[in-house]
């Protein structure tokens, strides 16, 4: 298991939670996929959109490529909001929901949690937010008790789209805060001071008509331990349903990390420093009674189930609607083409916009199980082997690798469930990578073994 990137395999170390690895590696829900040629998808999808709704728990994400502005460290950024375009996409989402909806694919199986996501769904006009979510309630086979997640920033959030979004059957709304300090959010393209971001959230609040979350980003240039500190108290005197924690990520090509690399802006915090704010999170997070539900997520209250994020890292089937989308329905991950023109081509000529397909491997059962375990903390051994073909089971590594976690301080072994230290939650996305290698590593060892047998 020599790893020569550092970032595979945990050092033991008297400090784990800033030493285990020396460089981060972030993992995304259902990678390692082949690539279905460009040629090979439309019959594939075809076949696909026959199929009934598999068994489990159902998502829908709603995509909304749309902004007021570019954040310099947002790598999603696609096209500048304005009121006539967004008025043609919906029409576009609209079509292309009622359309799919006629499909087996969708089906009549519940939908358990529908995300609003981008982009920035809270730059919709009032009017145009209302209808869309009309469309979604009347063409969708939503649960009894489906979550329906706005995302929103503070810019342009007002009452008129917060009546919108409620009455339309939003009942969770989680809003961009990243730092209440105004110099560090106007710094990073936040147009809003702190002032206003708190009037906001107070008047988010008073509606009481669902969850309230703020999403916090630490690691930021300008931002320390106290302001970070400060943030979190503003988190717990606002009485917030939830709040997301993440750590700052220099994505290449955004306007952060070019000014970043031009020494225009000051190195952001390195991942020592990033581990000291999260432990502090924590620290000030659980002394306050809020409960960790994932590890960058907390709840204050029982309204807060963040149960989009937790089924999309398990491997829920997701629907997916609007340009540059994606969803899945395994074998396959697809997403809709992030090309407006190309979008709106498809949609007009009734045809669905995919323009990308993968399709999984014989590991993909554990690898959703254990993105899903590593995200609460907590890994059921027998559910992971479970999910491996035998010649995974057989090998050894992956167990030396768990091992290994628990001897440099990343878990606790109890039992058959495998639970995360702070430190571990910290590094999640190297223990889910590593475990993911050693796992395929075996997996290709029992094959040459067979073919050589």
């Amino acid at each position: 298991m020599n790893d020569r990137t550092g970032s595979l395999t945990p050092a033991v170390t008297s400090d784990p939670l800033r030493y285990a690895f020396t460089a981060r590696r972030p993992v995304m829900p259902r990678q390692d996929k082949q690539a279905v040629s460009e040629t090979e998808i439309p019959r594939r999808w075809a076949a696909l959109e026959q199929q009934s709704p598999a068994a489990g728990k159902r998502l829908a994400y709603i995509n909304i490529p749309f902004c007021r502005a570019n954040c310099l460290y947002c790598g999603f950024y696609r096209h500048r909001s304005g009121a006539p375009r967004l008025n043609r996409y919906v029409d576009l989402l609209i079509e292309e929901i009622r359309r799919d909806a006629a499909l087996p694919l969708v089906g009549d199986r519940p939908i358990h949690a529908v995300y609003l996501g981008g982009g920035t769904p809270s730059d919709l006009p009032a009017g145009d937010l209302q209808r869309l979510l009309a469309a979604v309630r009347e063409c969708l086979p939503l649960a009894a008790d489906c979550e329906i997640t706005l995302e929103a920033r503070i810019a342009g959030l007002t009452e008129e789209k917060i009546r919108a979004a409620f009455a339309g059957g939003v009942n969770r709304i989680s809003v961009g805060v990243q730092s209440f300090d105004t110099r560090v959010r106007r710094r990073q393209g936040r147009v809003a001071a702190a002032q206003e971001v708190v009037e906001r959230l107070v008047l988010l609040a008073g509606h009481d008509q669902g969850a309230v979350i703020a999403d916090l980003m630490f690691g930021l240039p300008d931002q320390d331990l106290a302001s970070w500190h400060r943030d979190l108290d503003s988190c717990q005197e606002l009485g917030l349903d939830g709040l997301d924690t993440y750590a700052l990520k220099l994505i290449p090509g955004t306007p952060l990390q070019k000014l970043v690399e031009r020494g225009c802006i000051e190195q952001p915090a390195g991942l020592p420093e990033q581990a000291e704010f999260y432990a502090e999170a924590v620290e000030a997070l659980s002394t306050a009674g809020w409960r960790q539900i994932s590890n960058s997520h907390w709840a204050r209250t029982p309204r807060e189930r963040n149960l989009y994020n937790l089924l999309i890292k398990s491997g829920a089937e997701t629907l997916a609607f609007g340009a540059g989308a994606g969803g899945s329905r395994e074998p396959y991950t697809f997403a809709n083409t992030p090309d407006m023109e190309a979008y709106e081509r498809a949609v007009a000529a009734g045809d669905k916009p995919v323009a990308m397909m993968r399709v999984s491997d014989a590991l993909q059962p554990l690898r959703d199980t254990l993105m899903g375990g590593v995200e609460i903390g907590r890994l059921e051994l027998p559910a992971l082997r479970a999910c491996m073909p035998m010649s995974v089971q057989a090998d050894p590594s992956p167990w030396r690798l768990v091992d290994r976690w628990v001897e440099a301080g990343l878990a606790e072994r109890r039992g058959e469930q495998i639970h995360l230290t702070v430190a571990g939650r910290f590094w999640a996305p190297n223990l889910v990578t590593g475990f993911q290698e050693v796992c395929a590593q075996a997996l290709e060892s029992g094959r040459k073994a067979h073919a050589d047998g």
